[in-house]
């Protein structure tokens, strides 16, 4: 199962990057094309904040969150070597916040900033790519996850009283 994660963490590496890729070497900064009229556009944006551009004005929180980011997936590739808890969504949340988080921090370090692609046209809302839709996925994953487990766990201690 480990190659699994594996595979899925590269398999959404390699998407982001040749989505970025493709967007900035066909498209100027700033233009739009519409995928779904009305609904969703590739739009060409550089980030300099962190997910959904939070953060792009503060200057030492990008330094602090650009140089943690390593460090939090050295975490996530050791709880997957682990794979303590055995759980595939546990594993699968983990596999898509490693390949988010990598897809970012290979851009941000390489550029100073972060290429960002679509954008929703019905509702004001930042304009992101493939790692942030990830890093989302993963985290919502990741809360169900324990939601699940929370539950899993409750109903042990009640069994075994």
């Amino acid at each position: 199962m480990k190659a699994l994660w594996l595979l899925l963490t590269l398999a959404v590496f390699g998407l982001d990057a040749l989505v970025k890729s493709a967007v900035s070497s066909n498209m100027r900064l700033g233009e739009t094309f519409a995928l779904v009229p009305h609904v969703l556009s590739i739009t060409y944006v550089e980030n300099t904040g962190v997910s959904f551009s939070m953060l792009g004005d503060n200057a030492a929180a990008m330094a602090v969150i650009t140089w943690l980011t390593p460090v939090l997936c050295a975490v996530l590739i050791v709880l997957l070597i682990r794979n303590k808890y055995g759980s595939r969504l546990f594993d699968a949340s983990l596999a898509l916040i490693l390949a988010g988080a990598i897809g970012n921090a290979v851009d941000r370090m390489l550029h100073g900033s972060v290429v960002d692609m679509f954008e929703f046209a019905f509702v004001r809302f930042a304009i992101f790519n493939v790692a942030d839709v990830a890093l989302t996925c993963g985290c919502a994953m990741l809360a169900i996850y324990a939601v699940l487990d929370s539950r899993r766990m409750s109903g042990a201690n009640r069994n075994a009283g």
